[in-house]
């Protein structure tokens, strides 16, 4: 999916201001995350942290850790993709058990 170019920008413009932090970062991060990740992913996953350049996204079992581990370098091409500059360089999964 691609994003309009005008919120690309929008967004762009927002995270520039002195007053953004990652708590607004994580916010808008888990608006997006049915369209970064697709609904079946988004139903079953929860974007639940922003640390840095690290997002932590919260997975049903160790199962689904293990299929996404395999995809993390399309999730975070995917996960960066509405930013200017692609700033989330990792992610971490954690599970209940």
């Amino acid at each position: 999916m691609s994003f309009d170019p005008a919120l690309l920008h929008l967004i762009h413009t927002f995270r520039q201001s002195p007053n953004w932090d990652s708590q607004l970062d994580l916010e808008l991060l888990q608006k997006l995350w049915p369209a970064l990740v697709g609904p079946n992913l988004a139903r079953a996953t929860t974007a639940t942290a922003v640390q840095g350049s690290r997002v932590v996204v919260n997975l049903p079992d160790q199962i689904w850790r293990k299929q996404l581990v395999k995809m993390r370098p399309q999730l975070l091409a995917r996960i960066n993709e509405p930013w200017a500059t692609p700033w989330i360089k990792e992610i971490a999964f954690t599970y209940e058990n």
